[in-house]
């Protein structure tokens, strides 16, 4: 039998230790709050709702409500409002269960680790992605985990920057790739520590029979078409417009906002639109689509990093992950600087 501790808070002077155990036994030792107390206490805090939850955890939903009581008994603090029919977390539970929450991921991720490390099976990870890592950098980290780690079940979700951080502070995600400075910039800055990763160059796309086509356009004649882009990062689109139009004249970047650099492409063939995608992207997307594409202006490259809720330890296979996010980078990176140099700046189809 293996045990893991954490300590909870739980009121002006009250601490408590958490022991979070191996087995389902449920039986009541002193101080000690079981793993599956915490549990069920997530488990009715996410679905609000004890029959929801009793089906879930495969109790009975008298036994899930002896559970809860004798939780709310060790802590000293009621954690659910049932004086309603719907069932409402308290402002205990609300200081809670992020520490509940994390006891629960630590005894999962030992048990994890170990039979990763027995066997390579197991383990489950949850991504969140902003949409210029989405292709190919998470495509590629799919296949580089189903090549060296088959165990390990992958989830990519995809979504906006403050979606996908505020996700990642409920314990939803692992961890978010996404643009360095959309994180910064969020609410939950403070709760969060980046790890940058290796850029790449943008791609300017165009259609076959746009005026930009085969010629060496200023950023000026870029800035006189419309940008079809995914939601970018404030900064980003200050950096943009002054980059595409050094007069400084009010630019409205994007003019077409679309959630994914696929869709992107698929506005542009419209003949008037021009889009910024990461480099591997185009050299892997536009031969098929009959478009164009050519090294963007200097200093247009991907600024995304590893985001990381702060004091969260990583579980073995979430580590395996962000390991194998960084490295697909560096390989894009470096392949686009090698293709760079030997295919040069002009258009390419």
């Amino acid at each position: 039998m293996w045990n893991c501790s954490t300590r909870i808070t739980a009121g002006p002077g009250s601490v408590c230790t958490v022991r979070a155990r191996s087995d389902s036994r449920n039986t009541k030792g002193g101080d000690d709050v079981q793993l599956r107390q915490l549990e069920h206490f997530e488990a009715v805090y996410r679905l609000r709702s004890f029959t929801r939850a009793a089906h879930e955890q495969y109790l009975s939903q008298s036994a899930l409500s002896r559970s809860i009581a004798s939780l709310e008994e060790e802590l000293g603090q009621l954690l659910f409002d049932r004086s309603t029919h719907s069932v409402e977390p308290t402002d205990a539970a609300e200081a809670l269960i992020g520490h509940a929450i994390d006891a629960v991921a630590a005894a999962r991720a030992l048990s994890e680790g170990a039979k990763l490390l027995s066997d390579g099976s197991g383990g489950s990870v949850t991504i969140g992605t902003g949409p210029y890592p989405a292709q190919p950098l998470m495509t590629r980290v799919i296949r580089r985990l189903s090549g060296d780690r088959p165990g390990i079940q992958v989830t990519v979700a995809g979504g906006a920057t403050s979606d996908l951080l505020t996700s990642l502070a409920r314990r939803e995600l692992d961890f978010v790739v996404c643009d360095i400075s959309k994180a910064k910039e969020s609410a939950l800055a403070a709760e969060v520590v980046t790890e940058a990763i290796a850029s790449e160059p943008l791609a300017l796309v165009v259609a076959p029979d746009h005026p930009l086509a085969c010629t060496a356009p200023t950023p000026a004649q870029v800035a006189a078409h419309p940008f079809v882009l995914p939601p970018p990062a404030p900064i980003g689109a200050r950096l943009l417009a002054r980059s595409a139009d050094a007069s400084n004249r009010p630019l409205r970047v994007p003019f077409y906002e679309v959630d994914s650099t696929t869709a992107c492409l698929d506005v542009v063939a419209d003949g008037r639109s021009v889009t910024l995608v990461p480099m591997s992207l185009a050299r892997q997307e536009c031969p098929g689509r009959g478009l164009m594409y050519r090294a963007a202006g200097r200093g247009q490259s991907t600024h995304d990093g590893v985001h990381v809720l702060r004091g969260r330890t990583l579980s073995t296979s979430a580590t395996v992950a962000r390991d194998a996010v960084i490295a697909e980078a560096e390989a894009l990176a470096a392949d686009a600087r090698a293709w760079r140099r030997s295919a040069g700046d002009g258009w390419h189809r």
